[in-house]
């Protein structure tokens, strides 16, 4: 116990100093976060926070490992997690840099996430069963490396979406991280319990600079990395038992960051959004929307997240008929934090507004296509060229079925899709409109369309059209002159 001390103290006082060094520099050399959009801070503040913490928590480790010790010698002997820490870790830190200060697209941290898990799962630490109440543990089998890369992405994803808020990201990982060690230290797994004494260390150091006013953020280095051992210790400590440790119960341990992503992935689908687009509808956003203060809405969150992390000792200590329980009580509390934090109204909203929006483009669309349609007619040096364009133009406005002009003495022009059925087969779906088309105060003809009703946007559509091909008509008659 004393070797998890002397690492937990030695990362703590090396975040506050290098968090210190790191704020003034990135200070002075004007690396920030600017603030605005979807970000809750109006002033640039500095956000390599997670260099200082990653380099908190990488010093202690080195120290250790050349440190000759029992812990020191198992460290060099577990080959995979040494590939694990070098590989997937190194990977997420030169990401996580490379996005804090260039902001890396969406899709290469996801891929490089997923190049993280694999390098986890090919070294060897592998998810292969998981514990559940009342049954033998559940063996994975082919399932073990999709199992194995979901989770080490998702939890991941997990800290780096919460990480939106003053202390928020730090806090959790804080109580995560000291769930996860005492799991660690049950199951005599030292490996695990030394990480996570580190990451428990070096978080709270950062957290002394973090906490609301933030004077300097945690970054994607910090959140991606953090969220990587999360993953790696977690997994790491449940291939040491099926019964006591499972990742059912870090699933509990991390439940606030998981519960956050789950419901962002449900609400953007639900709501026909890009899964990867941003929003300020995460649960720290909510609580600010309803007039929490920053300070408040982090205590709210830190008694959620306790009381997950109490859940999660409860599964590891108690009988298969206590876990059941605890379990089973999450699904109604989950329903009614939902409902109290009104994401159903969320998720109408974004549909509405969605909608709205893809309708005003898709409105903006045709009244381009009847302006360019006007425009055309109006140039055309026959009506022969005329009704080319006409027809060309029909589908785009919503006329996909028939198009008939009829003008007086001249042979009916007739376009249609369905030629053989479409006088033959009554479609409520279809609409007709029967349009008398004036040209200086006198009726030269009738034009006819039709098309799908779904497809219309603009209810005087047919009217429109009319209206453009007797402009172009009366265009072609003064160009052709008397007569």
């Amino acid at each position: 116990m004393r070797t998890y001390l002397v690492a937990f103290v030695l990362s703590l006082v090396c975040s506050l100093v290098l968090t210190k060094v790191l704020r003034d520099l990135a200070n002075k050399l004007r690396l920030f976060d600017a603030g605005g959009g979807r970000k809750i801070h109006t002033r640039p503040i500095p956000r390599l926070g997670g260099v200082a913490v990653v380099l908190s928590m990488a010093l202690p480790l080195l120290g250790l490992a050349f440190w000759e010790n029992d812990i020191s010698r198992a460290m060099w002997a577990d080959k995979a997690l040494l590939v694990s820490l070098l590989g997937g870790g190194g990977l997420m830190f030169a990401v996580g840099v490379f996005d804090d200060l260039t902001d890396a697209r969406a899709i290469l941290k996801l891929g490089a996430q997923i190049g993280a898990a694999l390098i986890v799962y090919q070294s060897g630490i592998q998810i292969e069963a998981v514990s559940v109440p009342f049954f033998h543990p559940v063996q994975l089998g082919v399932f073990s490396m999709p199992a194995t890369v979901f989770w080490v992405v998702l939890v991941m994803n997990a800290v780096n979406l919460i990480d939106g808020m003053d202390g928020l990201a730090g806090g959790v990982v804080v109580l995560a991280g000291g769930t996860l060690f005492i799991m660690s230290v049950i199951e005599n797994n030292v490996l695990a319990a030394i990480l996570l004494a580190v990451v428990v260390g070096g978080t709270m150091g950062f957290l002394a600079y973090n906490v609301s006013p933030a004077s300097i953020f945690l970054g994607d280095t910090g959140s991606l990395v953090l969220g990587f051992l999360l993953a790696l210790t977690s997994v790491h400590s449940s291939q040491k038992s099926y019964t006591l440790f499972s990742i059912i119960a870090a699933m509990l341990a991390l439940g606030l960051p998981i519960f956050d992503l789950g419901m962002a992935v449900i609400r953007r689908a639900l709501a026909g959004r890009p899964l990867f687009s941003g929003d300020q509808h995460h649960i720290h956003h909510i609580l600010l929307r309803k007039g929490f203060t920053q300070s408040q809405s982090a205590l709210l969150l830190f008694g959620g997240a306790i009381l997950l992390e109490g859940l999660a000792l409860v599964f590891i200590y108690a009988d298969d008929q206590l876990s059941a329980v605890a379990i089973a009580a999450l699904a109604p509390s989950l329903f009614i934090v939902v409902r109290l934090l009104g994401y159903g109204d969320i998720i109408r909203a974004t549909r509405r507004q969605t909608a709205l929006s893809e309708l005003d483009g898709q409105v903006r669309a045709r009244c381009a296509r009847l302006a360019a349609l006007r425009a055309a007619l109006r140039s055309a040096p026959s009506e022969e060229e005329g009704w080319a364009a006409l027809i060309e133009a029909a589908p785009a406005l919503g006329l996909d079925q028939l198009v008939e002009l009829d003008l007086a003495g001249q042979p009916l022009r007739r376009w249609a899709t369905r030629e053989d059925r479409l006088d033959q087969v009554a479609l409520q779906s279809l609409f007709s409109r029967d349009l008398p088309l004036w040209v200086d105060g006198a009726q030269v003809g009738a034009l006819r369309l039709s098309g799908h009703a779904e497809a219309q946007l603009l209810e005087p559509v047919g009217e429109l059209v009319c209206a453009s091909v007797a402009d172009g008509w009366a265009g072609l008659r003064s160009a052709r002159g008397p007569g």
